[in-house]
């Protein structure tokens, strides 16, 4: 059976039963063409399939049929359901699946914090070669407590929340590269330990852990995530298993980009958190606690309902019938 041949033959089937499918109703005479047309165009499918899984027609045919299945058993699915859905399933398995990916980037980038705040407090003139001695000081004493109370506390909190949340998408997309986001997590750690070690030389340790960790801890947790999903599609593309290099990637791509935008949520919360509560006069322990609590609530709602997804045999991705065509291969 040669595909080609098949596609000239019944190619104007196909086109007819997927225009059938594109349409919200269909007469009586409309319908009993269109069962006769999905029970041909599957026929030809498995046949299709049988010599050529590969082919282009098979995959052109494949997009028909599934479109075709909806169309005949699917129940219609509004906003609101697929919210419902993104919620509960989408996002959630997403994110419980980058939990390996998260330890290992956690690793790199808290590795890169601590190195370079021990190198800079243990080597002579390292923060006078980085940053003159007055600068430390203005920033010790000054700069970085004001900060936070600079501006008022709502502007502030949007601020914050525009500016990482493009962070976190940058990451998600440009994790393909391979470089970006390993550059970008070095980087940051590098910043981070080296504020500190100001902050610490100069006698306000205080002022940075008191005033770094109640927003920083789910913060930087956000921009992980992100890390890890942008490495996720990265390897996708690197491993691509038991699928073509570009089904892997389109598949991890639809998974992972959903937590970009589940990022955007969990960080407006984190904005919160800086605006309102970083600066405020309450007790640091509070103030952490709630910075703590936020994570582990984020944590907590990936297992809880990202794990027994997983577990199924599920994923972050779209349904088969709306994800499209795939087929298997070897590498």
């Amino acid at each position: 059976m040669d595909p080609a041949l098949l596609a000239q033959l019944h190619g104007g089937d196909w086109q007819r039963l997927s225009e059938l499918a594109k349409r919200r109703t269909l007469t009586s005479a409309e319908a009993s063409d269109f069962l006769t047309l999905y029970r041909t165009a599957s026929k030809d499918l498995s046949r299709i399939l049988t010599v050529a899984p590969d082919s282009e027609a098979a995959a052109r045919l494949s997009v028909i049929v599934h479109r075709a299945r909806t169309h005949l058993s699917g129940i219609p699915r509004g906003p609101g359901s697929a919210l419902v859905r993104f919620a509960v399933r989408s996002l959630p398995a997403a994110l419980y699946q980058l939990r390996w990916m998260l330890l290992g980037v956690t690793v790199v980038f808290l590795g890169s914090a601590v190195g370079a705040a021990v190198w800079a407090l243990s080597t002579p003139d390292v923060l006078d070669s980085l940053m003159p001695p007055e600068a430390q000081r203005q920033l010790a004493e000054h700069d970085f407590v004001d900060y936070y109370k600079e501006n008022p506390n709502s502007v502030f909190a949007v601020g914050v929340w525009t500016n990482n949340a493009w962070i976190a998408v940058q990451w998600v997309a440009l994790g393909i590269t391979g470089f970006y986001v390993p550059m970008g997590l070095v980087a940051n750690g590098v910043n981070v330990g080296i504020s500190a070690a100001v902050m610490h030389d100069q006698g306000y340790a205080g002022d940075f852990w008191s005033y770094i960790l109640p927003h920083g801890i789910p913060e930087i947790t956000c921009i992980l995530i992100a890390a890890a999903a942008g490495m996720r599609i990265f390897l996708a593309w690197v491993l691509p298993r038991a699928m073509t290099r570009g089904q892997a990637l389109a598949k991890e791509a639809r998974s992972l980009i959903t937590v970009a935008g589940g990022l955007v949520l969990f960080l407006f919360l984190s904005g919160l958190v800086e605006g309102f509560v970083t600066p405020n006069p309450l007790p640091v322990w509070l103030k952490i606690a709630i910075g703590v609590l936020l994570t582990l609530g984020i944590f907590a709602y990936a297992t809880a309902l990202g794990r027994p997804v997983v577990l199924a045999g599920g994923d972050g991705d779209l349904e088969a019938e709306r994800a499209g065509y795939t087929t298997v291969a070897a590498y």
